[in-house]
């Protein structure tokens, strides 16, 4: 019955790949899921919320769901539901390496990445914090090895919230800037480039640090 589950579970996986691919929302995925939403206007709000929950499962990046967002809701709308949607995503993704990656496959994975899975399980909620808040590192692969070293769902869930909520919050101001002020989009500009830099330095200095230690 297990092996059956993980059998479902990667069928529907490669199903919604197909879809992605059938309608080609990897070439100008923004415009093209935009029309599509544009299609229902009634449910735009529910259908976004499930495409984007599931874009861990096609590897979209969370920036293209910003901007949609933010070209068919309101700013306070587009904000939520993009928060929402991220966050749900890192939650599938955490029961999807749960349920579906055994002992076996899991000890393989540590093997073959032995640094990124010390430095996360050494300072996990301060990698996970600094990988979801930092466009510059790859967020998804973060959330994904946090998962394997045994954080608690609580944990990763809160984590998550509190650190990718301000960051969102950012972007989705940024392009609502584009509408009033070109002033007003540059010092946002400005301020995500900063916070990012921050976050890079401070990742940078978290692995250096955790090389220095294996070094010792």
């Amino acid at each position: 019955m297990n092996n059956l589950f993980k059998v479902i579970v990667f069928l529907f996986w490669m199903a919604i790949i197909a879809v992605f691919f059938k309608y080609q929302l990897y070439i100008d995925g923004v415009g093209k899921i935009t029309g599509f939403l544009e299609s229902y206007p009634k449910y735009s709000a529910l259908l976004f919320l499930i495409i984007a929950s599931f874009r861990i499962f096609t590897f979209v990046p969370c920036t293209v769901f910003i901007i949609v967002s933010g070209i068919l809701f309101d700013p306070v709308k587009a904000f939520i539901l993009v928060t929402i949607a991220n966050l749900l995503s890192e939650i599938l993704l955490f029961l999807f390496v749960k349920v579906t990656i055994g002992m076996g496959y899991q000890e393989n994975i540590i093997n073959k990445y032995p640094k990124i899975y010390s430095l996360i399980q050494n300072n996990s909620v301060k990698i996970l914090a600094l990988g979801v808040s930092s466009p510059v590192v790859p967020s998804d692969v973060v959330c994904f090895f946090s998962a394997l070293t045994g954080m608690s769902f609580s944990k990763y869930a809160l984590t998550i919230f509190i650190a990718d909520t301000p960051v969102i919050l950012l972007y989705t101001f940024l392009g609502i800037s584009t509408k009033y002020s070109v002033y007003v989009f540059i010092a946002t500009l400005i301020i995500i480039i900063l916070v990012s830099y921050i976050n890079y330095r401070r990742w940078n200095s978290k692995i250096n640090l955790n090389k220095d230690v294996e070094g010792r």
